[in-house]
């Protein structure tokens, strides 16, 4: 007895299912590439924080009103905040690096948006720092940018692009190909075009 939509071959009897492509081992380094992204953005937060001195001296800065307590408080906030923020971001690229593995392209897209963006706001900081300097930029900001930030920036930058590269490599496009053809197949029952 088979099973309904179960493929048969002419005599009736079933015909097992194919195994489901696996990931290359591109996607498999570009995964590992995006979670790095985030890590050294942690890292980079976590070398910004240590400073609390500094930190305390930006938030009077921008507010200085403010009482010691007020900015104790403030710088406090500030912390947990970015590394609550970080620890979303982590989560949010693990998902989506997941679903790229299970060959989900609109997954792959969205990290592709995302690498963009990051690289834009890289390009941006280098380009701002060089051109205007980091002490005008702390005039006019009350935020500084060290050299540090700009090689972190930098860094992060080069592993997204080389994990955007990962995910567009020949064996990845096969793979995604694979996997929304075998999709599509199994809902009409043969070969489609589209989205997975």
């Amino acid at each position: 007895m088979t099973d309904l939509g179960q493929r048969v071959d002419a005599f009736g009897r079933p015909v097992p299912e194919p195994e489901p492509p696996s990931a290359p081992q591109a996607l498999q380094t570009a995964k590992w590439l995006w979670i790095g992204s985030v890590l050294l953005g942690v890292v980079q937060a976590f070398v910004q924080l240590l400073d609390r001195p500094k930190l305390i001296a930006e938030l009077r800065h921008i507010q200085p009103t403010m009482t010691t307590q007020d900015l104790e408080a403030a710088a406090n906030s500030g912390i947990m905040f970015t590394f609550l923020l970080k620890a979303l971001i982590l989560l949010v690229y693990l998902m989506l690096s997941r679903r790229m593995l299970e060959g989900r392209n609109w997954a792959r897209v969205v990290l592709t948006v995302f690498g963009g963006f990051g690289v834009f706001n890289a390009l941006m900081t280098v380009l701002t720092v060089s051109l205007v300097g980091g002490e005008l930029i702390r005039e006019l900001t009350g935020v500084g940018i060290t050299g540090a930030d700009v090689a972190f920036s930098l860094v992060v930058m080069l592993v997204q692009i080389a994990a955007i590269v990962f995910m567009y490599r020949p064996e990845a496009n096969r793979f995604f190909y694979a996997v929304r053809s075998r999709r599509l197949g199994n809902a009409t029952g043969r070969p489609g075009n589209g989205w997975s």
